[in-house]
């Protein structure tokens, strides 16, 4: 995973799986988006994801809450619906739609 700066927005285009170890990565590229001297929204482009851990979701819904403190935005693309089954099986279908309509 990478950050890539398109269309005015940094970008990370989430793996096939996000289970623990990617789970790290990202809150790394999180960590680094928020600490950025930029006003640029955070995308996460779920194109990819066909797994997704307890442990990836927790580093997704963190994201939202730095970025916000930074005053930034978390931005959710193309969810699918792996990314709506996992929300939902951990009763968390409200962050998921505060998520997409950010």
């Amino acid at each position: 995973m990478e950050i890539n700066e398109q269309n005015g927005r940094l970008v990370i285009e989430l793996p096939a799986v996000l289970d623990l170890p990617a789970a790290a990565e990202l809150r790394d590229l999180l960590i680094d988006a928020a600490a950025r001297d930029t006003s640029l929204d955070v995308v996460l482009n779920f194109t990819n994801l066909e797994r997704l851990s307890t442990a990836g979701i927790q580093v997704v819904l963190a994201g939202i809450a730095a970025l916000r403190s930074a005053a930034r935005r978390l931005v959710a693309e193309n969810v699918n619906d792996t990314t709506i089954s996992s929300f939902r099986a951990l009763g968390l279908s409200a962050q998921l739609t505060h998520l997409l309509d950010t």
